[in-house]
């Protein structure tokens, strides 16, 4: 009996670990073959055209990067033409740079720029004073940090938001007025004195004060800043030395980029 038994379960084990014969001819059968082998194709295809696709992605990014800081390096070198020295002494005067300093690397960092330089610029008939920054960088990352905002941060409280105002280019005729945020602040420990700031993004030979400049100058990766600031105690609407020091800076720096073509980049 036990025999008997043990003999019926090495049959049953057996036969279960022989395939059917469905199984082989399933197997053998050219259709089902064909279906594996265009599965395959299919698979590798694919995969070729991931890696292409990777590949070429990679490649533009690369170039176009490549361009990007080559153009920017290219837009900062020719900072240094900016005058030192510019004004008719016979009208409002001539102002002459006294001052210059790097941007700390921390902002750098933050900021991303390519270049930035801090000026110190007085005019030696009136005597008044303005601070100027110029900056070259990603747009997006100089669109965001304003200055009314980042003052604010600073201990200053705002006088007079930002409102717009435009500088007529005169005999310059290519190209619309610039147009600069003017915004005033002041100091709780000096109330009398307000602190007045121009600010604006641009090409070098244009320059705009726009709404939303992060969307509105999406088109360019890397851009010009221009801020001007200087500290009055008269009303800044009738009269500030960063007006009149724009007025005069404005065309010396479009002739240094006269021969650049920004917009033409990018459009």
């Amino acid at each position: 009996m036990v025999y008997a038994q043990s003999r019926h379960f090495r049959e049953n084990t057996t036969r279960d670990r022989v395939p059917p014969l469905k199984w082989y001819v399933d197997l053998l059968n050219p259709s089902r073959k064909v279906k594996f082998e265009m599965t395959n194709i299919r698979t590798i295809i694919c995969l070729v055209f991931i890696a292409v696709l990777t590949f070429t992605i990679g490649f533009l990014i690369s170039h176009y990067e490549a361009e990007r800081m080559r153009n920017s390096t290219m837009f900062a070198e020719l900072m240094d033409d900016i005058p030192e020295e510019f004004g008719n002494a016979d009208d409002s005067g001539v102002w002459k740079r006294t001052e210059s300093s790097e941007l700390p690397d921390y902002a750098i960092d933050q900021l991303q720029v390519s270049d930035a330089e801090h000026w110190v610029y007085v005019n030696e008939k009136t005597g008044d004073q303005v601070r100027v920054s110029f900056l070259i960088g990603p747009t997006g990352r100089l669109a965001v940090h304003t200055p009314d905002v980042c003052m604010v941060g600073g201990g200053y409280q705002v006088k007079n938001s930002a409102v717009r105002e435009e500088f007529p280019k005169g005999d310059q005729k290519n190209g619309d007025a610039d147009s600069f945020w003017r915004a005033s602040l002041v100091n709780g420990i000096a109330p009398d004195y307000q602190f007045v700031v121009y600010y604006a993004l641009g090409t070098g030979k244009q320059w705009w004060a726009k709404e939303n400049p992060r969307f509105e100058l999406a088109r360019f990766p890397f851009i010009l800043k221009l801020q001007v600031e200087t500290i009055t105690t008269t009303d800044p609407e009738r009269f500030n030395a960063a007006r009149e020091f724009l007025k005069a800076i404005l065309p010396e720096i479009a002739q240094v980029y006269a021969e650049t073509d920004l917009e033409g980049m990018y459009n």
